[in-house]
């Protein structure tokens, strides 16, 4: 997809992160040779290629599906790269997102959430209308009523997938005998057809929280074949999905699709490993790794490929330096940003930035690197960083460039938070 031909120079001057549209046509931009204003938001292509090609080698060898959530990136381009590595679909959250991910071209989405709200209806009822398949959570009898009586009218039907919870945590239904009578009532709602079963393991915290998600997916796993043998779901393919970026490889363990009947799709929704990071989910998938030997099988590993770059804005006093980014440009939520690369323009090439730089604070606009009395930083200077907790890093930005391993940007992605 051609992001250019959505933006005017004019309209390109008043986005961070840009440089003259003419040249990233012709040749790129230089990141380097500063033709990019930063800070600037940068994902490494050859890092999504690997990170694409690791997750669909972990999917395959493991024999499920994965519906990738889309929130993470909201981005029409990196939708695409996933659906053409080969994901049954995509997972949103808001029937905002679904409409965006549709107009982008995605055929199957899965509402990872319950669909309430008469706009919010007409808005997927829309998509559907124009071809989407659609599939959405449930945990209640009064949602059931509203959203039959809704698509009845509108003469569609909807998918629908009971979702199960914990105490204490999200959305869901909190025991089995709940999601039985909501199974039960569904097939008394003619629009609705009930195709499978969906839960989050992620809200389940404490200590041993990897026993406690084993018990919970364990849980679903003897719900769902009990259900079959009631005979509820509507006929054809019946879902079971979960999984978020942190324990996926305990979801798959304990759904091994070998034990389930045929007609079962295990269907994982993580949403942050085509970005990822070098925080909080490169901690957890170090974790995968030590939980998982399939995990461990698969050549390579995920790795981070979204970095962002800013000028060093002043070094007022020895040993800090303040840096040209913040709160509106990058996650400060789970971990500040870390320096990763230094380069002063008209240098060869960035070197890597010293072991003991660290953000040590972060404002609106500004954050303060720890480098020492002795650091050889000066105004102008370039330093790249890496993140934690890509999702929050995403929404800042409309635009992003995609970086080759020559620091050249030959392509902007778009995103629609």
């Amino acid at each position: 997809m051609d992001t250019t031909r959505f933006l005017t120079p004019q309209a390109a001057r008043q986005q961070k992160g840009l440089g003259e549209l003419d040249s990233l046509v012709q040749c790129g931009w230089d990141l380097l040779g500063e033709e990019v204003a930063l800070p600037v938001a940068l994902l490494s292509r050859s890092a999504l290629q690997n990170n694409l090609r690791w997750m669909r080698d972990f999917s395959l060898a493991s024999d499920v599906s994965l519906a990738p959530h889309g929130k993470t990136s909201m981005s029409p381009e990196l939708f695409q790269m996933q659906l053409e590595a080969g994901c049954w679909g995509l997972s949103l959250a808001t029937a905002q997102q679904l409409v965006a991910a549709s107009q982008s071209g995605v055929s199957r989405v899965m509402l990872a959430n319950q669909l309430v709200g008469k706009r919010n209806m007409q808005l997927v009822a829309d998509q559907i209308r124009e071809g989407l398949e659609c599939y959405c959570f449930v945990d209640c009898l009064d949602n059931l009523k509203t959203l039959d009586g809704f698509f009845t009218h509108q003469g569609l039907s909807m998918n629908v997938l009971v979702e199960i919870g914990v105490p204490g945590g999200r959305c869901g239904v909190r025991r089995a005998d709940q999601a039985n009578t909501l199974c039960r009532a569904i097939g008394q709602f003619p629009s609705l057809k009930l195709r499978g079963l969906a839960f989050y393991e992620g809200v389940i915290h404490g200590d041993p929280a990897e026993q406690q998600i084993a018990g919970f997916v364990e849980q679903n796993r003897q719900l769902l074949l009990e259900l079959l043998e009631q005979d509820y779901f509507a006929p054809g393919e019946v879902l079971i999905s979960g999984a978020g970026s942190a324990w996926y490889d305990l979801v798959v363990r304990h759904l091994d699709p070998a034990t389930l009947p045929g007609r079962i799709r295990v269907l994982l929704r993580p949403g942050c490993y085509l970005i990822h990071d070098t925080g909080i989910y490169a901690e957890a998938q170090q974790q995968v790794r030590q939980r998982s030997t399939l995990a461990c099988d698969i050549q390579g590993d995920l790795i981070s490929s979204l970095t962002l770059w800013a000028y060093v804005q002043s070094v007022p006093e020895p040993g800090m330096a303040v840096i040209g980014m913040g709160k509106r440009d990058v996650a400060f939520d789970a971990g500040l940003p870390a320096p990763v690369l230094h380069h002063r323009p008209g240098r060869a090439a960035p070197v890597p930035a010293q072991p003991g730089w660290r953000l040590v604070r972060i404002m609106d606009q500004h954050a303060m690197l720890e480098c020492g009395a002795e650091a050889d930083l000066q105004v102008g200077d370039m330093l790249s960083f890496s993140t934690s907790h890509p999702c929050l890093t995403m929404d800042k930005w409309r635009y992003l460039g995609i970086v080759d391993d020559d620091f050249r940007i030959r392509q902007l992605i778009q995103t629609y938070f």
